[in-house]
Protein backbone atom coordinates (compact mmCIF):
# COMPACT_ATOMS: atom_id res chain seq x y z
CA UNK A 1 0.00 0.00 0.00
CA UNK A 2 1.57 3.67 -1.08
CA UNK A 3 1.08 6.01 1.82
CA UNK A 4 0.09 9.60 0.70
CA UNK A 5 3.16 12.13 0.65
CA UNK A 6 2.77 15.17 2.41
CA UNK A 7 4.69 18.91 2.09
CA UNK A 8 6.68 17.94 4.80
CA UNK A 9 7.99 14.25 3.35
CA UNK A 10 7.84 15.98 -0.04
CA UNK A 11 10.29 18.95 0.76
CA UNK A 12 12.55 16.69 3.04
CA UNK A 13 13.13 13.90 0.01
CA UNK A 14 13.24 16.60 -2.42
CA UNK A 15 16.39 18.97 -0.43
CA UNK A 16 18.34 15.65 -0.32
CA UNK A 17 17.65 15.01 -3.98
CA UNK A 18 19.20 18.49 -4.65
CA UNK A 19 21.94 17.56 -3.10
CA UNK A 20 22.62 20.33 -1.12
CA UNK A 21 22.52 21.10 2.78
CA UNK A 22 19.28 22.24 4.32
CA UNK A 23 20.92 25.13 5.39
CA UNK A 24 22.00 26.36 1.71
CA UNK A 25 18.50 25.42 0.72
CA UNK A 26 16.52 27.22 3.42
CA UNK A 27 18.83 30.75 2.43
CA UNK A 28 18.47 29.51 -1.47
CA UNK A 29 14.75 30.30 -0.85
CA UNK A 30 14.93 33.20 1.50
CA UNK A 31 14.27 31.60 5.06
CA UNK A 32 16.03 30.78 7.74
CA UNK A 33 17.19 27.22 8.68
CA UNK A 34 14.35 27.50 11.75
CA UNK A 35 11.50 28.06 9.30
CA UNK A 36 12.86 25.51 7.27
CA UNK A 37 12.61 22.98 9.79
CA UNK A 38 8.86 23.97 11.03
CA UNK A 39 8.21 23.41 7.16
CA UNK A 40 9.37 20.12 7.42
CA UNK A 41 8.55 18.87 10.88
CA UNK A 42 4.97 20.22 10.37
CA UNK A 43 4.66 22.58 12.71
CA UNK A 44 4.18 25.52 10.17
CA UNK A 45 2.90 25.74 6.27
CA UNK A 46 5.24 27.68 4.18
CA UNK A 47 3.28 31.04 2.26
CA UNK A 48 2.70 31.49 -0.97
CA UNK A 49 5.40 33.51 -1.81
CA UNK A 50 7.66 31.28 -0.28
CA UNK A 51 6.25 27.86 -0.98
CA UNK A 52 6.54 29.67 -4.88
CA UNK A 53 10.72 30.32 -4.45
CA UNK A 54 10.73 26.24 -2.59
CA UNK A 55 8.90 25.12 -5.91
CA UNK A 56 11.19 26.55 -7.91
CA UNK A 57 14.50 25.54 -6.02
CA UNK A 58 13.38 22.04 -6.15
CA UNK A 59 12.34 21.85 -9.56
CA UNK A 60 8.85 21.12 -9.15
CA UNK A 61 5.61 23.29 -8.72
CA UNK A 62 3.95 24.66 -5.93
CA UNK A 63 0.47 22.37 -6.78
CA UNK A 64 2.63 19.34 -6.44
CA UNK A 65 4.29 19.94 -3.37
CA UNK A 66 0.63 20.38 -1.69
CA UNK A 67 -1.54 17.90 -3.21
CA UNK A 68 -1.40 14.80 -0.84
CA UNK A 69 -2.35 12.08 -3.52
CA UNK A 70 0.72 12.50 -5.85
CA UNK A 71 3.62 11.21 -4.14
CA UNK A 72 7.49 11.02 -5.76
CA UNK A 73 8.60 7.77 -7.22
CA UNK A 74 11.56 6.27 -4.22
CA UNK A 75 14.65 4.84 -4.95
CA UNK A 76 15.30 1.64 -2.86
CA UNK A 77 17.46 3.98 -0.56
CA UNK A 78 14.40 6.63 -0.17
CA UNK A 79 12.07 3.74 1.11
CA UNK A 80 14.92 3.22 3.61
CA UNK A 81 15.26 6.59 4.76
CA UNK A 82 11.71 7.45 5.17
CA UNK A 83 10.26 4.42 5.86
CA UNK A 84 12.66 2.98 8.45
CA UNK A 85 11.41 1.69 11.64
CA UNK A 86 14.58 0.80 13.61
CA UNK A 87 16.01 3.20 15.47
CA UNK A 88 17.86 6.37 14.53
CA UNK A 89 21.52 4.94 15.22
CA UNK A 90 20.77 1.85 13.26
CA UNK A 91 19.10 3.44 10.62
CA UNK A 92 22.82 5.87 10.44
CA UNK A 93 24.75 2.98 10.32
CA UNK A 94 22.79 1.55 7.58
CA UNK A 95 23.45 5.09 5.60
CA UNK A 96 26.80 5.16 6.55
CA UNK A 97 27.29 1.28 5.03
CA UNK A 98 25.76 2.41 2.03
CA UNK A 99 27.93 5.47 1.49
CA UNK A 100 30.77 3.44 2.32
CA UNK A 101 29.38 0.56 -0.27
CA UNK A 102 29.16 3.04 -2.97
CA UNK A 103 32.99 4.11 -2.96
CA UNK A 104 33.97 0.65 -2.43
CA UNK A 105 31.78 -0.54 -5.46
CA UNK A 106 31.98 2.31 -7.43
CA UNK A 107 35.93 3.08 -7.13
CA UNK A 108 38.44 1.65 -9.51
CA UNK A 109 40.58 0.10 -6.73
CA UNK A 110 38.53 -3.35 -6.70
CA UNK A 111 38.61 -5.67 -9.69
CA UNK A 112 35.33 -7.05 -10.78
CA UNK A 113 35.69 -10.33 -9.69
CA UNK A 114 36.63 -8.79 -5.80
CA UNK A 115 33.67 -6.57 -5.87
CA UNK A 116 31.26 -9.53 -6.81
CA UNK A 117 32.85 -11.50 -3.64
CA UNK A 118 32.17 -8.43 -1.64
CA UNK A 119 28.78 -8.64 -2.44
CA UNK A 120 28.58 -12.79 -2.38
CA UNK A 121 29.69 -12.18 1.69
CA UNK A 122 27.34 -8.94 2.27
CA UNK A 123 24.22 -11.22 0.73
CA UNK A 124 25.54 -14.24 3.44
CA UNK A 125 25.78 -11.96 6.19
CA UNK A 126 22.34 -11.26 5.47
CA UNK A 127 21.36 -14.56 4.45
CA UNK A 128 22.66 -15.57 7.86
CA UNK A 129 21.35 -13.14 9.64
CA UNK A 130 17.90 -13.78 8.57
CA UNK A 131 17.86 -17.54 9.65
CA UNK A 132 18.99 -16.52 13.47
CA UNK A 133 16.79 -13.85 13.97
CA UNK A 134 13.22 -16.06 13.38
Amino acid sequence: MVKNMNLPQKLEILIRRKGITKTDFASLSGITYRALANYISGGRRPRSGILAKMAVNLDTTVEFLLNDSQNLILSSEERFIFNATSPEPAVNAGLSLLENTRKIIGGKDLTKEDKQSLFSIMSEIYFDSKNTIE
